[in-house]
């Protein structure tokens, strides 16, 4: 699924929601602004590499991250490396050796979204001095993540080090040891923007940023699904629905970085057991709700089809990004999948009026 396929399934769903009532436009779009930001704006991300670690930029990716990359071409030394069909990251090499006009000249030319402190022992004074130089001239608002080699003895240091040096300590500081388990990955994913996160995510495999990715997607889909399924006529909603939990699918596929295709959604889907017909059953049997109880027909409709959603979506994170088997998936699908027995103990039992009201 590459940015055109993206930004052509999101129009469609789009121009889908502008056919909606005027009043449900707003607050579906505003659902939607997450997925936006994530899957249509979405950029490599921009490293700006400190400190006295001498590992090549690929030698130190493949430590942190267990990818190897490939060396793209340089923008004002901004690098570019790129995992194939996974995505791509810029990294500007400021340590030592990389003088300051070639610094300055770099740093004009894009802002780093998060800074990347290297210590490897000993501990070199003249690079830790140099890089907080060079942090002091990028935004206030550029995290630093301190990735200390040592033990813990020098972890504790550098961690002192680095809270006492105002240049740090003045922005988002986090320090993190590959040896003590520690993942850098995720400390990166967690401090960058949402345009640049999902694909250094992809790039590096980072499962805890996938999964909060992925749980943020799931979240504006069940919202704009439970929206549109209050709407009070039959069958004219799913078109949107399924368009939705389809598109919903495919992107937290996506966002594992293993291929997307149709075939594999619907073999997915398939493999919980849902499909069209059984969707339209199911929501079709919400709708009842509204000849037995009208005053809360089309809320319970609309929960329905939210709670659908999120078990799809639940299922989908479980076994794409979770890797669980999928016979597991598909309880977990079957355990959060309402029921209309599950709705209907939940209603108030409608007044003899209503039920006389009904009759005439």
């Amino acid at each position: 699924m590459n940015r055109d396929n993206l930004l052509s399934l999101y129009d469609r769903l789009t121009k889908l929601v502008e056919k909606l009532p005027g009043g449900l436009q707003k607050p579906i779009l505003r659902e939607l602004v997450p997925i936006r930001e994530l899957f249509l704006e979405q950029r490599p991300a921009r490293i700006l590499l400190l400190g006295n670690s001498e590992q090549s930029v690929p030698d130190f990716l493949h430590s942190v991250a267990g990818v190897t990359v490939e060396i793209g071409e340089s923008d004002n030394n901004w690098r570019l490396y790129r995992v194939r069909d996974r995505g791509e990251i810029l990294i500007l090499d400021a340590r030592l050796d990389t003088p300051q006009a070639v610094f300055s000249s770099a740093l004009s030319r894009m802002v780093p979204d998060a800074a990347l402190l290297l210590h490897q022992p000993p501990h070199d004074e003249a690079a830790f001095e140099l890089a907080a130089a060079r942090i002091a001239t990028c935004p206030k608002e550029t995290p630093v993540i301190g990735v200390s080699f040592g033990g813990a003895s020098e972890r504790a240091r550098f961690t002192a080090l680095s809270s006492a040096e105002r240049q740090f300590s003045r922005r988002r500081l986090v320090v993190c040891a590959p040896e003590a388990g520690d993942s850098v990955a995720e400390a990166v994913s967690s401090a960058l923007p949402n345009v640049a996160r999902l694909e250094f995510a992809r790039l590096t495999g980072a499962k805890e940023a996938q999964a909060q990715i992925a749980g943020s997607l799931l979240k504006s889909f069940t919202a704009v699904c439970g929206v549109i399924g209050i709407q009070p006529i039959p069958l004219a909603d799913m078109p949107v629905l399924t368009t939705l939990q389809t598109l919903m699918v495919g992107l937290i596929i996506y966002t594992t970085g293993k291929p997307v295709s149709a075939r594999t959604i619907g073999e997915f889907l398939g493999a919980l057991g849902f499909n069209i017909g059984a969707g339209i059953v199911f929501r079709e049997s919400a709708r009842a709700i509204i000849k037995i109880v009208p005053v809360w027909g089309n809320a319970v409709s609309g929960m329905v089809a939210g709670a659908g959603t999120y078990a799809i979506g639940r299922a989908a994170i479980a076994y794409f990004v979770e890797e669980i088997p999928i016979n597991e998936s598909k309880k977990l699908f079957h355990k959060l999948f309402p029921r209309w027995d599950a709705f209907k103990r939940r209603l108030p039992l409608p007044s003899r009026s209503e039920k006389n009201a009904d009759k005439d």
